[in-house]
């Protein structure tokens, strides 16, 4: 018997920007780049000039974890989109780069917040045969969206940051999510029964049994699967972080 696995997983993370930690704690040492005033040659404030950098570190982890999700796929009909989604990012990282240094602020060269998502990619054989890995690079890229869309409602972003933004930042990364639903919804991963049994002896997962008919549940029911009727009527209420296994003979 095979099990066909409909896997959702939601990825959570917590970031502490260099703006949450007391500059006169760090003062010689972690934050050198904040150390500058107006006589170092830049006139945007030290929450603007982070804003920036925390942009770049994000587009920068993000170039970094699709070279990964690359190297890991072949001649598949989605990688040609993974492709340009990572050239994307690099030419979006390139342009922040460029945008930071006008405003007279070192770039930074660290990458940011994709770690979690960078390791759901590092850990699979193969991305195509894992709908985790692809599910933490679509989280990857909803985060950055709201990075942009937060960045936006910064009241002392200058003008020409916001545009930058706005005109091609914000536009492309928001046209990266459908693409990845779109590979997400083509993609049907299979396990083995050995595979699945100990997640859902845990409650990691949920057994569904893929038939409609009473008489077939009965059939080729295991233990602990749910009817197909019953999973239709409660799927809403599932946990979203909750993996479903479906199964027929």
């Amino acid at each position: 018997m095979t099990l066909v696995a409909s896997l959702r997983l939601c990825v959570r993370h917590s970031v502490f920007s260099a703006s949450q930690i007391r500059h006169d704690d760090c003062r010689n040492c972690c934050l050198p780049n904040f150390a500058r005033s107006s006589k170092g040659g830049s006139n945007m404030a030290r929450e603007p000039k982070e804003t920036l950098n925390s942009l770049l570190r994000g587009e920068i982890a993000a170039t970094e974890t699709y070279q990964q999700a690359l190297a890991k796929v072949g001649d598949e009909s989605g990688a040609g989109d993974l492709r340009r989604i990572h050239a994307e990012h690099r030419e979006a990282a390139n342009t922040l780069r460029k945008h930071v240094r006008e405003h007279g602020l070192d770039p930074d060269h660290g990458s940011g917040a994709w770690g979690t998502f960078a390791k759901a990619v590092e850990g699979t054989a193969k991305l195509f045969g894992n709908s985790a890995a692809l599910r933490a690079l679509k989280e990857g890229e909803e985060t950055g969206l709201k990075d942009y869309e937060e960045a936006l409602r910064k009241k002392d972003l200058p003008p020409d940051c916001k545009s930058l933004i706005e005109s091609e930042l914000l536009p492309k990364t928001r046209e990266h999510i459908p693409v990845l639903d779109r590979l997400i919804a083509g993609m049907v991963e299979r396990v083995s029964a050995a595979e699945a049994k100990p997640r859902v002896a845990s409650g990691e997962a949920l057994l569904v049994c893929g038939y409609d008919s009473a008489e077939k549940f009965e059939q080729y029911r295991i233990e602990g699967a749910m009817p197909l009727d019953e999973f239709k009527r409660l799927e809403d209420t599932i946990p979203k972080n909750k993996q479903i296994f479906f199964y027929c003979a």
